[in-house]
């Protein structure tokens, strides 16, 4: 019997892909564990090997930086340690506070504890959104998203071909997830999901009643025809 190969850096568990890559020897000190592994959130193969790639190029250019910065740099035992304490943060600089998380694991936190008891779909549709967000804008943590991700966010389900209602449910369970991770955190962060403007109605089409002369009609072949209700004996052969 032939087995299937998984993608390159992934690992297959219950049926879900797993990305999952060891840090360069080099590179350890900055990482509190030796491997990187998470949920790609996916059963499908094609779409495993995508994400993983994604992720693997994005850790390629930063670790390629990272060893940029740990060359050995004349006078470097003289740089401050970590930000002065006065030092003004630039205009695209956020604060990120030690009890921030990325949205992958506001995920997690979300469906342990607002997903029990809830069905398979329940867990699915936060999979499925937040997911859109971290192929869009990368897994980020929650205070670091800005109104830009969001907007581009937004742009990408239209090019998904979205209705506005479908839209609509998208927002609300990202919206959802990042409110409920941010208070289980106790974080204080305005939600950029939030007022994101789009064509609630693109896409959806309105249901029109059944004109009253169909209905008469139709009920006038119903007292023509005046058939019974077919018994259950009706097929037996005497």
């Amino acid at each position: 019997m032939s087995l299937t190969k998984s993608p390159a850096y992934t690992f297959e568990k219950d049926g879900v892909f797993y990305f999952s890559r060891r840090i360069p020897s080099e590179l350890i000190c900055h990482y509190s564990s030796p491997r990187i592994a998470y949920s790609l959130r996916t059963r499908v193969t094609r779409v495993a090997e995508a994400r993983a790639r994604k992720a693997a190029d994005q850790l390629d250019e930063y670790w390629f930086h990272l060893r940029c910065q740990d060359r050995e740099l004349p006078g470097k035992h003289m740089l401050r340690q970590g930000k002065p304490a006065n030092r003004q943060l630039t205009p695209n600089e956020t604060v990120v506070h030690e009890s921030s998380i990325p949205l992958s694991e506001a995920v997690a936190i979300y469906l342990s504890l607002k997903g029990r008891d809830k069905p398979i779909t329940f867990h699915r549709a936060a999979e499925r959104a937040c997911g859109y967000v971290i192929d869009v804008c990368g897994d980020k943590q929650l205070e670091v998203y800005t109104k830009g991700d969001a907007n581009a966010f937004r742009d990408s389900l239209i090019e998904r071909g979205l209705a506005g209602s479908s839209m609509t449910r998208v927002f609300g369970t990202v919206r959802s997830v990042v409110n409920f991770a941010t208070s289980e955190q106790g974080l204080t962060l305005n939600n950029p999901f939030s007022g994101v403007y789009y064509d609630r109605d693109a896409g959806v089409s309105s249901r029109h009643p059944i004109p009253s002369e169909h209905l008469a009609s139709v009920q006038a072949q119903c007292r023509r025809i005046n058939d019974e209700p077919s018994r259950p004996d009706a097929c037996l052969i005497p």
